[in-house]
């Protein structure tokens, strides 16, 4: 009887890393709950098996490539408020959310977020782990909050309109070229009347 070997670090961070790069192409298509772990763990030339040596789960593994995603949404969106330091507290808003939802267009993750995100959040047992995953209009929030800016009204408005713009991105294709163009309008504008 031939026993196998155990991975090496190097092969278990090249592993790893394929397991990723298969879990962020699939999770843009077919999506989260059409991708088997028999497809992911043949792209990574693992058995299924070995699969749970790297993550707990095929959740697991998806909120992984997700947080990395969060973690670009908001790179970008500090970016940008950095980038408008001088300007007024509106602007600096505004140009924080723009850069934010620019960046889950050009990502392609909006489907992804709207739809596979909660039903994987969702099947998580742990309290903990459902806790480090929000949503990413949540962190626009939070981070709007942590870079000092003030709302004129109460904290769950200005998240509800914060996720009623997030929300506007599922239907980018039926409003066409000029969506972007229309965004900003509607953030500028509710970045007036939000922000002190």
């Amino acid at each position: 009887m031939v026993m196998a070997l155990p991975f090496t670090a190097e092969q278990r961070d090249a592993i790893r890393e394929r397991l990723l790069s298969s879990a962020r192409r699939h999770a843009l298509d077919p999506g989260f709950k059409k991708t088997s772990l028999d497809m992911l763990t043949a792209e990574a030339g693992i058995s299924k098996s070995s699969f749970y040596k790297f993550f707990d789960s095929k959740e697991l593994l998806f909120l992984q490539i997700s947080r990395e995603w969060e973690e670009q949404i908001l790179h970008a969106a500090t970016d940008a408020l950095q980038k408008a330091q001088n300007r007024s507290d509106k602007e600096r808003a505004a140009a924080m959310v723009m850069a934010a939802f620019e960046t889950i267009h050009k990502l392609g993750i909006i489907r992804f977020l709207c739809e596979d995100l909660p039903q994987i959040v969702a099947a998580i047992p742990s309290e903990n782990a459902r806790a480090h995953c929000l949503s990413s209009a949540q962190q626009i929030f939070a981070a709007l909050s942590s870079a000092q800016i003030h709302f004129a009204v109460p904290d769950s408005v200005a998240l509800s309109v914060i996720q009623l713009m997030y929300l506007s991105i599922l239907h980018i294709d039926q409003i066409g070229e000029t969506f972007f163009s229309a965004l900003r309008v509607l953030v500028s504008s509710a970045c007036e009347q939000l922000v002190c």
